[in-house]
């Protein structure tokens, strides 16, 4: 079955941020808040090397991505997906629409775009299946 992106998830592509939920060892959901991109059939994330996160896209790669909602807690969407870690190979920098949405943000937490791309060295590749939201 081929996920099809509904009006409401190219709405919030722009948002800056959005919530991967992992699964832990024992069950347990585990939010982060992430910046990701979305080229129309996959998002994109980038992580640290030996986070949480990915030990848990290792062991289950069954995730969610969470949405905020606006100011009257409408326009909820949650995606439901399969990550994957493209490790290395994937680079902030050369992922289309990365740069364009944070570089700017980067001098905040102490980085350019090379030292992020060194620091941020893993990609994961996210695979919408289902989605809801009202």
């Amino acid at each position: 079955m081929t996920f099809r992106p509904t009006s409401q998830l190219l709405r919030h592509a722009d948002d800056r941020i959005a919530w991967l939920t992992t699964v832990t060892p024992t069950g347990r959901p585990a939010p982060r808040p992430v910046w990701f991109v979305f080229d129309g059939e996959h998002f994109r994330v980038f992580s640290q090397p030996g986070t949480r996160k990915l030990e848990h896209i290792r062991r289950n790669p069954a995730v969610t991505l969470h949405f905020n909602s606006d100011a009257d807690g409408s326009d909820v969407l949650v995606i439901s997906a399969t990550a994957r870690l493209e490790g290395e190979e994937r680079k902030p920098s050369t992922t289309p629409g990365y740069l364009d949405k944070y570089e700017q943000a980067y001098p905040a937490i102490g980085h350019d775009a090379g030292s992020f791309d060194a620091s941020y060295s893993v990609g994961v590749r996210i695979t919408p299946t289902r989605s809801w939201g009202f």
